[in-house]
Formats: C-alpha cells, sequence, structure tokens
C-alpha cells in the first residue's frame, strides 16, 4: 500500500512542481487523502523534490552548461546564488513553525485562491515588458524574484507561480519568467534536498531504514518516477503558448481552493 501511495504522490509531484499551481499544496492535501502524512515526511517531500531537480537540469542542459566557465555564465550562477539565500535562511530557521503553521487544508485554500486572483489580474493589465535574456537579468532585479521566492515556503502558494509574477513585474516576459523560476529554483531545491536526504540517512540507523516507508527501496523509484514525469512535464509547457496560459491556471487554482473549503476542512 505504501508503494502505491508514493506512485501517486511521486506522478502528483512531477507534474504540479512545474506548473504554477502549487505542489507542496496539491502533494499535503492528496496526502492526507490516501493518510500519508508529509509534514511528518520530510525526506520523502525532499526526494520528490531532487526528481523535479535533476529533470530541470537536464532539460536545461544547454543553456545552464554552453560556455560554462564565460564571465557572463559564472556570474549569472553567482546571481542565481544570492537570489536563493533569502528563502533559504528563512527555511532552514524557521522551517519547523512553517510546517506547523501553514501546513493545513485552510491555508492551502487561500493561497490557492489568492495567487489564482492575482494571475488572473496582472496577466488581463496592459502593460509593456522589456525582452532580457535570462544572462542579462541585472542583480537589482534577480532581488525582488529571490524575495518573492520565500512566499512559497507556505503551501498554496506556488514558487514557480509567485516567481513568474516576480519575474514580470520586474520586466520579464510571462513565458520567460515562468522558465526562469524553474532555474532560480535549482540552487534552493538541489541543496536542500540533498542536505534532507543525507541528515535523514547518516542520522538513520540501519534497522530503522529497513523497516521504515521511506526506506531507500521505495523513495529512489519515487525519485525515478518524479524525474520522468517532469522531464514530459517540461517538454508540454514547452510547446504551451496559449495567450491567457496564466488565467487558466488561475482559474483552475480558484476552483481546487474552493474545493478544499468545501470538502476538506
Amino acid at each position: 500500500m505504501d508503494v502505491i501511495k508514493i506512485l501517486i504522490l511521486s506522478i502528483v509531484q512531477g507534474i504540479t512542481e512545474l506548473l504554477p499551481i502549487s505542489s507542496s499544496g496539491h502533494i499535503i492535501v492528496i496526502g492526507k487523502l490516501l493518510d500519508f502524512d508529509i509534514s511528518s515526511s520530510p525526506v520523502f517531500l525532499a526526494t520528490l523534490h531532487l526528481g523535479t531537480t535533476l529533470a530541470i537540469i537536464v532539460f536545461f542542459r544547454k543553456k545552464l552548461f554552453k560556455n560554462f566557465f564565460t564571465k557572463t555564465k559564472l556570474i549569472f550562477f553567482l546571481k542565481l546564488l544570492l537570489a536563493s539565500l533569502p528563502v533559504a535562511l528563512i527555511g532552514l530557521f524557521f522551517e519547523d513553525y512553517i510546517v506547523q503553521s501553514f501546513y493545513n487544508n485552510f491555508i492551502i485554500a487561500i493561497s490557492l485562491i489568492t495567487i489564482g486572483i492575482l494571475f488572473i489580474y496582472i496577466e488581463h493589465l496592459d502593460r509593456k515588458t522589456i525582452k532580457l535574456k535570462l544572462e542579462k537579468i541585472p542583480l537589482v532585479k534577480m532581488m525582488p524574484i529571490g524575495i518573492g521566492q520565500t512566499l512559497a515556503l507556505i503551501p498554496g502558494i506556488s514558487r514557480s507561480g509567485i516567481t513568474t509574477l516576480a519575474g514580470m513585474s520586474c520586466g520579464l516576459d510571462k513565458y520567460s519568467a515562468l522558465k526562469f523560476s524553474f532555474i532560480l529554483g535549482i540552487p534552493l531545491l538541489l541543496g536542500g534536498s540533498l542536505f534532507e536526504i543525507i541528515t535523514f540517512y547518516l542520522t538513520t540507523d540501519n534497522k530503522s531504514l529497513t523497516t521504515t516507508s521511506l526506506s531507500l527501496i521505495k523513495i529512489l523509484p519515487a525519485m525515478i518516477v518524479t524525474f520522468i514525469i517532469g522531464y514530459l512535464a517540461l517538454h508540454i509547457i514547452e510547446k504551451f503558448r496559449k495567450k491567457k496560459w496564466l488565467t487558466i491556471f488561475g482559474v483552475y487554482r480558484i476552483v481546487v481552493g474552493i474545493l478544499i473549503l468545501i470538502f476538506a476542512i
């Protein structure tokens, strides 16, 4: 039964992590429906994040690693690290508080609805965008995007969603802002996932590892499934050129948020 639950959650994570609809919100709610408490299994969530992060790295490998040792590319990676510091520090020092205070259905529902409304509103604004190449984004514009990422620690907000909105406010067109949100998340997701997983296995004895539902033989396939689904999702997003796609996701978020308020609270 645990294997089936893990497989379902892996598929959900692979799809929702890369869409601006909040993977954590979906994972927490579906986890509760499956009687699988995600909040008490941070290493499992970290494994799922690692799968989607590896999918992002493989998908954007040319953009990330082409001319890797040039000054422009190295400065770009430095900007990514600096923009990731706010959310990394807040997550490090306030993780327990965030889990205890915000990992509940009401917060998830309100977050989904609020950001959904923002999606619809901002997409319908008549505003000009500055077409910047990702590598050329100045640090002064990177920091608001990085700070916006801290809000995604609240389940239901969506890291890719909030950083897409922040990117648009800094002058990026919405599709470039969405792609940038994937790349910006690499240092945080990769570092946080590896830290959580390594810490767990270093502090858990072998006997417990063989009996727990988070044994390596179960979570490794979960990471592989999440990687495959995430990689396929990125290919779909690459072809997703509908003019009002933020509105589509906004409506979806509002509907899901209302359903959670009705049925899950």
